[in-house]
């Protein structure tokens, strides 16, 4: 794969669509993948893929109509010391490498060395999403990774927290910085050791490093995708993600914010794009305080205020001038 800082994307649908497979096959896999592609599509194959480079590590993701990717001998001068770890998203997968050969349901995950021949095939399609880490890097967290190879991945909550943190990147909205990339790359190098269990040397470096912000990434987003839930509290934080109160206070100790400000927070920005949502002006400001999850109106606009430095009724006005404004100037 190409070195970049930026999210990077091939597509069958970017081709002419008479040679589309076979321009595919000849100038991305063979040349960046180091693989053969076999159609099993009945002749109308698409095979979308994105890879985010993290540092050392990266992130990708495939998505076909039935296909067969395949690794022969003769295509491993041109491979790298490298391990995938490999996330099913999307409908039975055969995984062949290392001498193992599974079949891989929803969810369930495998090591891939991929220095080793490879097969893959979907019989039905599939989409799967895979950390791409340097074999020195691994085999400095975990002791003989290459035995572990082509073999499913022990369920758990390393591997969940893998999966939600991979999910996480998706909330990138522009490529992350140089120094940023580095470091999430390292979470991910360490979520990939926690998940195949790391040595005893390497466990407290593992913990500490990238599950712990792991962790902390997934009750930002528990507390991202619920905070509208006027009951919403941290018991329910903890529970979700089967951690103690405590635990979960400590981590966002960390951020400088505790869960009540971190709520309070993601609730007052969604309030403030609503007020300045021209699709928004039918709904009253206390229908706006209720639906992001207020239960008082009162405090809703005094912590509105403390926020914004302005009332909902002037932020509202003010986003209602502006509209009004640029109309009338490309009238």
């Amino acid at each position: 794969m190409p070195a970049s800082s930026s999210l990077l994307r091939w597509s069958t649908e970017m081709l002419p669509e008479r040679a589309r497979l076979s321009t595919f096959r000849e100038e991305f896999a063979r040349l960046n993948l180091a693989l053969d592609v076999i159609d099993h599509s009945g002749g109308r194959p698409r095979i979308d893929v994105t890879y985010l480079p993290l540092g050392a590590v990266g992130v990708c993701s495939i998505v076909t109509t039935p296909v067969e990717f395949i690794r022969h001998k003769h295509h491993l001068k041109d491979s790298r010391d490298q391990f995938g770890l490999n996330i099913i998203e999307a409908q039975p997968v055969q995984f062949a490498n290392a001498g193992q050969e599974h079949v891989y349901d929803t969810g369930s995950a495998c090591l891939v060395d991929r220095g080793r021949p490879l097969r893959v095939f979907g019989p039905r399609g599939g989409s799967v999403k895979f950390v791409i880490v340097q074999a020195a890097a691994l085999k400095s967290l975990v002791a003989q990774p290459e035995d572990l190879s082509g073999r499913p991945v022990r369920p758990g909550p390393a591997l969940r927290l893998l999966d939600r943190y991979l999910r996480s990147l998706a909330s990138f909205k522009e490529p992350p910085s140089s120094k940023l990339a580095s470091t999430v790359g390292v979470h991910l190098l360490d979520l990939v050791a926690a998940t195949l269990g790391p040595t005893a040397e390497a466990a407290n470096i593992v913990t500490e490093r990238g599950v712990k912000a792991a962790k902390l990434q997934a009750i930002l987003a528990e507390v991202a995708r619920r905070f509208s839930d006027p009951n919403f509290d941290l018991n329910n934080v903890a529970g979700a993600l089967g951690m103690s109160r405590r635990y979960v206070q400590k981590l966002l100790e960390g951020t400088g914010k505790s869960f009540t400000e971190h709520l309070a927070g993601c609730r007052l920005e969604r309030a403030f794009a609503m007020l300045t949502d021209p699709h928004h002006l039918h709904l009253a400001i206390i229908d706006i305080a209720f639906a992001v999850g207020f239960g008082d109106v009162s405090h809703f606009n005094r912590s509105f205020r403390r926020r914004f430095g302005e009332t909902p009724s002037g932020v509202r006005a003010a986003s209602i001038l502006r509209q009004q404004s640029v109309q009338a100037a490309t009238r």
